[in-house]
Order: C-alpha cells, then sequence, then structure tokens
C-alpha cells in the first residue's frame, strides 16, 4: 500500500487536503470520489524525493498540452446541460471535471474551481487561460452571466465551435487537394527531366545528326534544369522562407492576406470561408447579449485574415461615431451581400437571425465551391501532365522518325 497527498473539492466547493492509503493513484482517486470528492491533484509521497511523482507526470506535462476543439466542444455542451438540469456552476464545473478525457482541461477546471470558489465568476476564472479558452468563449461567457442565461451561451458557444472545426475543414481540403495534384505534377516533371530525357537525348545525340527543333528544345531545357536545378530549388527555399518571414510582420501579413483572396478560384473559397464564420459569430453574440461594438472588435480577435479583421476593428471605431452597423462595414473586399443583409436586418430588428442566413448561405457557397474546385483541378491536371508527357514523346519520335527517313 502506497501514501498518496491529494488536493481535492468538497460537493459544496471547499477545498480538502490529507493524504490516503491505497494501491495505487487510481485507486486513491476512486475511493475519494466516492467519498464525493472532487480531485485536484494527486501525488505518491513515497516518490515524492525522487522527482517522479504522480503529480509530475499529472500536473507538470499535462500543462503543456493543448486542448482539442473537440474537447472543448464536449464541455460546453456538457456545462449548458448541467446548468439547464439546475445544477449551481460550481457543482456543474466539478462534474465536468470528471467527464473530460484531456489532463490539460481538467487542470484547468480545477484551477477555475478554485478561483469561482475564491469569489471570481466564471468568465474571469476563464480569462486567465487563454491559450484554453478563445476569446470570444470568454466574453460570451461574461455576456451570458449578466444577462442570466449562461446555459444558452454555452450551447450556443459549443454550436459555434462545432460550426467553425468544419469550417477550418472544408477549407483545408480545399486547399490540400490542388497542392498535392501540383506536387505530382512537379515530381513528374523531375522525373522525366532527371532520368528519362538524359538517356534519350545521349542516344539521339551519338548519332550526329541534326535533331527537329521540338527535340532540340526539351534536351536544351533538360540540360538547363540539371546545370541550374540547384539554384533554382536555393531561390524557391529562400522565396518560400522571405513570405514565412514577412508574414511575421505586420504590414507583410496583411499584404499577403490580401493577396490571398485574389487568387482566382482560391480567393473566393478563402472569403467565403470568411465570411460564414464572421456572420456566425456576430450572429450568436449579438443574440448573446453583445453590443455591436463589442461583437466586432471580438470579431476582428477571431477572423484570422489580416484584411478583414483590420477593417473590422475599423467598424468598430466608426460605430462610436454614431454609424449604423452596415455603412461600418462597408469596405472593397466585403461582399455588397454582407452589407445589404446587414441592413435590412438593423431596419427589421431581425440582425441576428439574419446574420445567421447569411452566415449558412457562405457555408453552403463554401462547399459547392469545393466540389467545382475538385472537380475542374482533377481533369485540368490531367490534362497538364498528360501533355507535358505527351510533348516528351512527341519530340523523342519526331527524333527517331527524322534519323530513320535519314538514313
Amino acid at each position: 500500500m502506497a501514501s498518496f497527498k491529494y488536493i481535492a473539492l468538497t460537493t459544496s466547493g471547499k477545498e480538502r487536503k490529507g493524504s490516503i492509503q491505497a494501491p495505487d493513484a487510481n485507486a486513491a482517486t476512486a475511493t475519494l470520489r466516492e467519498q464525493g470528492l472532487f480531485i485536484v491533484k494527486i501525488s505518491d509521497e513515497s516518490k515524492a524525493d525522487t522527482g517522479l511523482s504522480q503529480e509530475f507526470s499529472f500536473d507538470s506535462l499535462s500543462k503543456y498540452r493543448s486542448v482539442s476543439r473537440t474537447q472543448l466542444v464536449f464541455f460546453f455542451k456538457q456545462l449548458s446541460f448541467m446548468l439547464r438540469a439546475g445544477l449551481p456552476i460550481l457543482q456543474a464545473l466539478q462534474l465536468s471535471q470528471t467527464q473530460v478525457s484531456s489532463g490539460r482541461l481538467k487542470l484547468v477546471i480545477g484551477e477555475m474551481l478554485l478561483d469561482i470558489e475564491n469569489g471570481h465568476q466564471l468568465s474571469k476564472a476563464m480569462e486567465k487561460h487563454t491559450d484554453v479558452f478563445p476569446t470570444i468563449a470568454v466574453n460570451l461567457m461574461a455576456a451570458g452571466e449578466s444577462t442570466g442565461s449562461l446555459d444558452s451561451v454555452a450551447n450556443r458557444l459549443a454550436t459555434h465551435l462545432e460550426k467553425k472545426a468544419a469550417l477550418r475543414a472544408q477549407t483545408i481540403n480545399a486547399m490540400i487537394y490542388p497542392a498535392v495534384v501540383l506536387i505530382v505534377a512537379i515530381g513528374v516533371v523531375i522525373f522525366l527531366v532527371v532520368s528519362i530525357i538524359p538517356k534519350f537525348a545521349k542516344f539521339l545525340l551519338g548519332q550526329g545528326k541534326a535533331l527537329p527543333a521540338s527535340t532540340q528544345f526539351l534536351i536544351d531545357a533538360s540540360d538547363f534544369a540539371l546545370k541550374y536545378g540547384i539554384f533554382i530549388l536555393a531561390a524557391f527555399f529562400i522565396g518560400i522562407v522571405s513570405l514565412f518571414v514577412a508574414y511575421k510582420t505586420p504590414i507583410g501579413r496583411l499584404k499577403l492576406d490580401a493577396f490571398s483572396l485574389k487568387i482566382p478560384v482560391i480567393g473566393k473559397l478563402l472569403m467565403d470561408g470568411i465570411m460564414a464564420e464572421f456572420n456566425w459569430s456576430l450572429s450568436m453574440m449579438l443574440r448573446s447579449g453583445l453590443t455591436a461594438l463589442e461583437s466586432l472588435r471580438i470579431s476582428g480577435k477571431v477572423i484570422s485574415n489580416r484584411l478583414i479583421s483590420d477593417k473590422l476593428f475599423m467598424a468598430a471605431d466608426q460605430i462610436l461615431t454614431g454609424k449604423d452597423l452596415a455603412s461600418s462595414l462597408k469596405h472593397p473586399a466585403i461582399p455588397d451581400l454582407v452589407i445589404q443583409m446587414t441592413s435590412m436586418g438593423e431596419k427589421t430588428g431581425t440582425l441576428d437571425q439574419v446574420l445567421q442566413e447569411v452566415g449558412s448561405f457562405y457555408e453552403e457557397q463554401l462547399q459547392v465551391g469545393v466540389k467545382r474546385m475538385s472537380a475542374m483541378i482533377e481533369p485540368a491536371m490531367i490534362l497538364i501532365i498528360g501533355g507535358i508527357v505527351g510533348f516528351v514523346y512527341y519530340a523523342f519520335f519526331q527524333a527517331l522518325f527524322s534519323l530513320v527517313s535519314k538514313g
């Protein structure tokens, strides 16, 4: 039997410290839970001097792990359910801590319990863990506390996080497919240049006869690639690193984000994703009791594209001068549909509902765009790769026929 030190919370939220004899940490935890205690920390006293305690493995390592979007969705859905069932926030968090599987989230909930026990509100406790809870979550929970609708806000937040994760997955999938096809095309060209063309060139040049223009062009292009290929790759690598470094600067990120929205096909997909997320977020925040000013400022932090993000911050400043939301959002990068629907929502008093529908519209546009792009890229890349391979065959067969006819 080993001795374990523990810090736990009672059902009333009071902290209790002590020690317990048990075969292992899991048995100790189970015994304490049967006593109605919720574990915050537990450590093996016999290993305290060696630095190999259970507390180290649970606390010191777990705090460096990230919390997945799925875990956050589960946490907020569970919290919403328990609050609707009438449980006080302290007890709801205690139960949540026993249900989540993420060690990092368990630690965070434990720290939040201590903060709430010391008189802090839930939003203030969450604010200390911005690396786990997004800014929008902290602000929405604060709004829910002020309006007395914390359960509804938690449920909306869970739905929002689910939609955002699905939206991000769709956008990433849209970018992955053309990237993979492009890499395959580059691989085919490199294989032809390095392996196939030089062998045929050696044979044809050994005949000592003039070659057709297409064949000579192919051989010259292959020689150039082999001779300067290392410099081309170096230049490409330097270009990628330069773009990465530039993206880390405010001006560079602004310009690159603005450029990304102008890329044919890809830019429209990115804009559809941004507008879906923006309208959903704004709708949810307005419905949860936040003002348009607060909602725009939070949206500015949530949207990753710097061009749109900066415009949202500017729109928030314009609202302070007395402008309405629709007029504040006017910008060449913001689609007219969003401006018009926002104006209509303001006039009819159904802004949150209108924005929700606009977000759903852009989500559908994104889905259609991804499918359409996939359908377009596949035949286009087949034609490109086929054209390259076909030209190689044409050039060499033309050379062979030329040699045969002259022979």
